[in-house]
């Protein structure tokens, strides 16, 4: 377990490399100049030089990418213009609203998405199986910038109520202010997850029912209830573990989105707001912080398969 741990924290950083060149470069090739925008119109030859100098864009790609990554390892991420604040403040101040997003996104995914896909197996071909099949097409067919709107319109047209928009309602001061403001954004979140989920649980769920293990439980004279809870639905949970944990990339990039409609102040908001204005070094950090979230969920997933499944070894 110890070397395979080890071996995968390796493949982990030999990506979140790719990943930083990857994102490094490409962004050096959109359109649009940072020096240029912070200038604004009149910019005399001088003051681009100035602004040029004092962004280091005037060094080689191989320097830039050398001072972006001593400043992540080291915790300077250095000042956002477009906010006139430090990263790093900003992130410590963005990341909280982010991770109870997601959080929140993944409860209401594990919690709509295994309990309705065991029903939808154990009640196969009837209609609480059809409805189930129904609403995990829709929820995984409808854009999710859609249905965040509907959030916002439909209840403020029949009922004038509208989650509170614009401010941070601390989940410590004022929890259920904090769950009114961060439910409907993380269930519009979870939408499409859940949908996924739904489907994988049941067609995991119907493989395992139809293992030898199960007959004979079955067999032995327990009642199916038994059955599906303590023998089916372990094992058919490793499939549904690895999706949730390959689904936490696209939270990250539904948050984007989410909190822009939902007026959250959080890391997605931050990340759209430094990409249109040209904050190369923001942008970087934010996908390589990403990429880390996503490097490490996915080596929890595979350690918890020893749990599910003893019959699992690391070599």
């Amino acid at each position: 377990m110890q070397t395979f741990i080890i071996r995968r924290l390796l493949i982990g950083v030999v990506i979140l490399f790719i990943l930083s060149v990857t994102v490094f470069f490409l962004l050096r090739v959109v359109p649009g100049d940072p020096a240029i925008r912070r200038c604004g119109l009149g910019c005399t030859e001088e003051q681009l030089a100035a602004i040029r100098e004092e962004l280091g864009l005037n060094k080689s790609y191989a320097a830039q990418y050398w001072d972006w990554m001593s400043g992540v390892l080291t915790g300077d991420l250095g000042q956002a213009n477009f906010t006139g604040r430090p990263v790093s403040e900003s992130i410590q101040q963005r990341l909280p609203v982010t991770l109870e997003l997601m959080l929140l996104a993944m409860i209401f995914t594990i919690l709509i998405g295994i309990p309705f896909g065991v029903i939808s197996a154990v009640f196969r071909n009837t209609p609480a199986d059809y409805l189930v099949r129904v609403v995990a097409v829709f929820g995984l067919a409808v854009p999710v910038f859609w249905v965040a709107t509907l959030v916002l319109i439909i209840p403020l047209e029949v009922w004038g109520y509208a989650p509170p928009l614009g401010v941070k309602i601390s989940p410590i001061e004022d929890p259920w202010g904090n769950f009114k403001q961060m439910a409907p954004a993380a269930a519009v979140l979870a939408i499409a997850s859940a949908a996924g989920i739904m489907r994988l649980m049941r067609s995991s769920l119907l493989e395992v029912m139809r293992q030898d293990y199960m007959r004979t439980a079955r067999a032995k004279g327990l009642k199916e209830r038994s059955v599906i809870l303590a023998h089916g639905l372990k094992n058919s949970l490793i499939p549904v573990i690895t999706v949730l944990g390959l689904q936490i990339s696209g939270l990250l990039g539904g948050a984007i989105i989410v909190e822009q409609i939902f007026n959250l102040p959080g890391l997605g908001d931050y990340t759209f707001r430094a990409l249109f204005a040209n904050e190369f070094e923001v942008v970087q950090t934010m996908t390589l912080y990403a990429g880390a979230t996503v490097v490490i969920i996915n080596l929890i997933v595979d350690v918890s398969y020893a749990w599910l499944d003893p019959r699992i070894r690391y070599s």
